[in-house]
């Protein structure tokens, strides 16, 4: 009689998560296809970045390690086209060179994957770079949202999308990045810009 129970709590448990309501992003129901391009649903937009494919991506592009750090995640539409994106950034202690901010950028702009990593280093001279590692409190990462004049008289650029994601290690001015719809030279999406 308890092995019964037991089987059936079980069962009722299995089918219990396997509902759609404990699922990541219920509404996603289309993925990438063999070349990794991700489906346009029904009303033209592509599926939103779920969980999943921003953690895929991160151990793809980040390491088999890389979830493993303690990470921050923003989610949002920060590529200005109604379609939610997510933005991971994690302290990579695997450099050779000394710990690393990780930033991996994740979006299916017009129905394709894209996704960018960038690793933003510690203590150097560099316009690219943070200014101290704290190992008890990584740099935090948050967005803001800047007007069209801003965009165009201090960014320069009136096609990018006026959502900046900024790191800040309270210590210098926040490095930032844009999304432009348009790549740079070297294919990149995501481009950096600092006071």
């Amino acid at each position: 009689m308890r092995t019964i129970m037991v089987g059936l709590i079980a069962g009722g448990l299995f089918v219990g998560f396997g509902n759609p309501s404990f699922a990541d992003n219920q509404d996603q129901t289309n993925g990438p296809d063999e070349n990794g391009v991700w489906e346009l649903n029904a009303d033209g937009k592509a599926d939103p970045v779920s969980t999943a494919q921003l953690y895929a991506e991160m151990r793809f592009q980040g390491g088999q390690y890389a979830r493993n750090y303690r990470h921050q995640m923003l989610t949002g539409d920060f590529t200005c086209d109604d379609v939610v994106d997510r933005i991971a950034g994690w302290v990579d202690l695997d450099s050779p060179e000394g710990p690393k901010f990780a930033m991996l950028f994740v979006t299916n702009h017009g129905g394709k994957a894209q996704s960018e990593i960038h690793y933003l280093p510690f203590e150097q001279s560099e316009q690219f770079a943070l200014c101290i590692h704290d190992e008890t409190a990584p740099p935090v990462m948050s967005w803001q949202e800047n007007s069209t004049e801003f965009m165009e008289e201090v960014i320069g650029s009136k096609d990018s999308c006026n959502f900046a994601i900024r790191v800040d290690d309270f210590m210098c001015d926040a490095p930032q990045f844009f999304y432009s719809e348009k790549p740079a030279d070297n294919g990149d999406h995501w481009f950096f810009f600092r006071n």
